[in-house]
Order: C-alpha cells, then structure tokens, then sequence
C-alpha cells in the first residue's frame, strides 16, 4: 500500500469507530503512542567526541576574534539574528 492508500485507509476505519468515543480515546491514544515513538526514534544522540569538536571549535572562534579585534556577538544579538 502507498502512504496515501495508508492514509485513506486509516481514515476509514477511524469514520466507523467516530461515534463511539471510547473507541476513539483508544485509537487517539494509539496514534499518539506510536507518535512519541516515531520522535524518539528521530532524537539524534550526539557522543562524546562531537560535543568536544563543537567547544573546540568555539573555544578557536573566541581566540580568532579576540585576536582579531572583532568583539563577541552579545546573546541578544545572536537572538535577533534568529
């Protein structure tokens, strides 16, 4: 089946249980269940070494400006770039 035959699907079977509410507290709760499981699925793990190349690499950015003489960028301003 594609996605959208999937989809479809789902949607028909939900319309014969619609009116009965306690069949769709079940069917939510299923749904949402199989949801969270999906974003744990996607949470990326960062390990120990990245972390370590992210602060060097932020620890040489500092250096470089401070040599430099450009001044570090102030939270407020890094917010407003966002």
């Amino acid at each position: 089946m594609t996605t959208m035959e999937l989809n479809a699907e789902l949607f028909r079977q939900l319309s014969i249980i619609a009116e009965d509410e306690s069949l769709m507290r079940k069917a939510v709760k299923a749904v949402t269940r199989l949801a969270k499981q999906k974003e744990t699925e996607e949470t990326e793990y960062i390990g120990k070494e990245e972390i370590l190349k992210g602060i060097d690499a932020g620890l040489k950015e500092m250096v470089e400006r401070k040599h430099s003489g450009n001044k570090a960028k102030t939270l407020e301003e890094l917010i407003n770039e966002l």
